[in-house]
């Protein structure tokens, strides 16, 4: 589902295995292990537009005559048709306003492995396992005309006429939700609404650090690396699932350096590009750009757009065991394109993809590591405690994150 919920997880970005330490540039030993396992929990209830307000999950359907005509119901062409004759009354006839809202718990739980090849290069895959729910509510914040309605067909027509077509119109004023699943589910195709859970694998991610540059003072470090399209992706039939993947297959480079500023503190700075492959997928075909519900699917040619993301951090180590950073993040992605038959459907799609987030995280590192180095702990370890929060952002999801982090070296 995309626009309901239009939910591009960004927590793959958090997968890279070693940016915990004080000082970006490191790597693993030559034949050192990293074990890590990190869990992710998040709710999402809001997003930034593209005029950077941030506002709920909702969408409202109202219900006036214009809507009711491009439903393919009997009951309801019957009644519209009777009403035409009555031109005020048809102006005035509305069904109401229908608003669903929605808002999603989403916890990761990243399992990564990392070996050190040399004394400069380290391997590391990070494998995300997803766990959504999705509530979806509805409600009627505005009931229907039928009071109105009947009594301008009252005093235009009379009783009696008022009468009459006030039975026939009687038979559609108790629209409700079950009428509207089943609209969605008999005109359009779309699986019945309601919550939603999943689980599942995500995209997995693949790379290898080289630090090419350390000196006592400061340091350089490249990384390059994939991410495989192995995560569930939306699904064209479901208007309230979440996808876990982008359904493409991506490449990126990242690049970095870390610097000593004074004793037990290090600045660090790195940067990511990533480049987004062109894929195929059966996508709803959208008639207007503030209407996300068709009834017609075709098959795209998407291209999302690339991302560039920046990270600044500042590390400071208060004793042997505890380190405290603070981190801005910026996160940029292009928008994307779409080809196929319909032209017009095509920048539908395309609209308000470009996107833009700007976050503040704050991280406490909990490390045995110089205490196995001076034989005072039993084994080498990390646990990290961090809280990300979006500032702000421009056509995203508002996501808040609370992270456990913990490693083990052998």
């Amino acid at each position: 589902m995309r626009a309901l919920f239009q939910i591009n997880l960004f927590l793959i970005l958090l997968l890279s295995c070693l940016h915990a330490n004080a000082q970006y540039y490191k790597t693993l030993p030559k034949g050192v292990r990293l074990l890590n396992t990190r869990y992710i929990k998040s709710n999402i209830s809001s997003s930034f537009n593209r005029s950077k307000s941030e506002s709920p999950y909702q969408y409202e359907i109202q219900a006036d005559t214009q809507q009711l005509e491009s439903i393919n119901n009997q009951t309801l062409n019957d009644a519209l048709e009777v009403l035409q004759e009555y031109p005020e009354a048809y102006d005035k006839f509305t069904l109401g306003t229908h608003k669903l809202d929605a808002n999603a718990d989403v916890n990761v739980e990243v399992l990564g492995f990392a070996y050190g090849i040399s004394s400069q290069v380290t391997a590391y895959v990070g494998i995300p396992i997803y766990q959504a729910h999705v509530k979806l509510n509805y409600s009627r914040p505005q009931d229907s005309t039928q009071q109105e309605v009947a009594q301008i067909l009252q005093s235009e027509y009379g009783d009696n006429w008022a009468q009459t077509v006030g039975n026939i119109l009687e038979k559609i004023y108790q629209i409700d939700q079950a009428a509207i699943q089943s609209t969605l589910v008999n005109h359009y195709g779309y699986q019945e609404l309601g919550d939603w859970n999943g689980t599942g694998l995500g995209d997995i991610e693949l790379g290898f650090m080289y630090n090419f540059k350390e000196t006592k003072t400061y340091g350089l470090k490249s990384t390059i690396g994939f991410i495989a399209p192995t995560g569930y992706t939306d699904d064209p039939d479901l208007i309230q699932d979440i996808g876990f993947g982008d359904g493409q297959w991506d490449i990126f480079f990242e690049f970095g350096s870390g610097i000593r500023v004074a004793d037990n503190t290090y600045f660090n700075i790195w940067s990511r590009y990533t480049y987004q492959m062109e894929t195929t997928k059966e996508l709803r075909v959208p008639y207007d750009e503030d209407i996300f519900i068709s009834s017609e699917k075709t098959t795209f040619r998407e291209k999302l757009g690339n991302q560039i993301e920046l990270n600044l951090n500042l590390g400071h180590a208060l004793n042997d065991w505890f380190t405290l950073t603070p981190e801005l993040n910026f996160n940029f992605t292009e928008a994307a394109t779409y080809s196929s038959d319909h032209h017009e459907a095509n920048d539908i799609l395309a609209m308000n993809t470009e996107s833009y987030s700007q976050n503040f995280k704050i991280a406490a590192n909990f490390s045995s590591i110089e205490l196995f180095q001076k034989n005072s702990f039993l084994l080498p370890a990390q646990l990290n405690l961090s809280y990300q929060t979006m500032l702000t952002g421009k056509n995203t999801p508002k996501v808040d994150l609370l992270e456990i982090d913990f490693r083990l070296f052998f």
